[in-house]
């Protein structure tokens, strides 16, 4: 009699426990369904800014003028292109690498010519007060400047800053100095650094590379 009694409390204590996991299954799903929306526009939002900090003034939604390229090193690369009344005057390109706390996510302004115009990243986990400083872009408050208005435009950052208005050709030496290349790096984040000089370096090496495809593709979308 005892043993049926255990048997019977196993079955309810199954069937109570499959319920349960049934009801979290089903709250847990209709929670994603209710967040994927406002994550999505958030996610439009940030980058939304994020262009209209590194490419000149355009009159379409670069977001949704983009094309998806493989580049020789296997990684997927995604091109918006920025368009200023039906010309296309810049692209933004997108992609990660692996720095030393995860992925660091880029987003490259090019010039059609492919150019480097600014580059920013969009997202990080580098170690605060090393890698950050890598990563981020900061107006620096100073005694001299504490009263004064927020500067426009793109707040600087002299490892960042150090891209722009270079083409990474074949012969570009794009290698941080510690690797025997040209570009500086920030002491004790050269792993960061490096990861980030890979990346633009790539990204903008892909694009020279598929530079017909990408523009026929973005000017295509746009109905040209």
């Amino acid at each position: 009699m005892t043993k049926l009694k255990e048997t019977e409390n196993l079955w309810i204590l199954g069937l109570f426990l499959g319920i349960t996991g049934l009801i979290s299954a089903l709250v847990l799903a209709i929670f994603s369904d209710l967040v994927k929306e406002p994550i999505a526009a958030a996610e439009l939002r940030s980058t939304n800014q994020a262009l209209q900090q590194i490419l000149p003034p355009f009159d379409n939604q670069p977001s949704r003028t983009s094309v998806k390229i493989k580049a020789e090193n296997g990684s997927e690369y995604t091109f918006m292109g920025a368009f200023k009344d039906g010309r296309l005057v810049a692209l933004a390109a997108i992609g990660a690498n692996a720095g030393y706390a995860g992925l660091v996510h880029a987003m490259v302004g090019l010039n059609p010519d492919g150019s480097i115009r600014a580059v920013l990243i969009t997202r990080h986990n580098e170690t605060p007060g090393l890698g950050s400083y890598v990563c981020e872009r900061k107006f620096q408050k100073t005694i001299f400047n504490l009263f004064e208005p927020k500067p426009e435009g793109l707040p600087p950052n002299s490892f960042l800053d150090q891209f722009d208005g270079k083409t990474a050709r074949v012969a570009a030496n794009w290698k941080v100095r510690k690797d025997g290349g040209s570009m500086k790096y920030i002491t004790g984040a050269t792993v960061t650094s490096r990861a980030v000089t890979e990346l633009v370096s790539e990204l903008d090496r892909c694009y020279l590379a598929n530079k017909a495809e990408i523009i026929g593709a973005l000017n295509s979308q746009e109905g040209k």
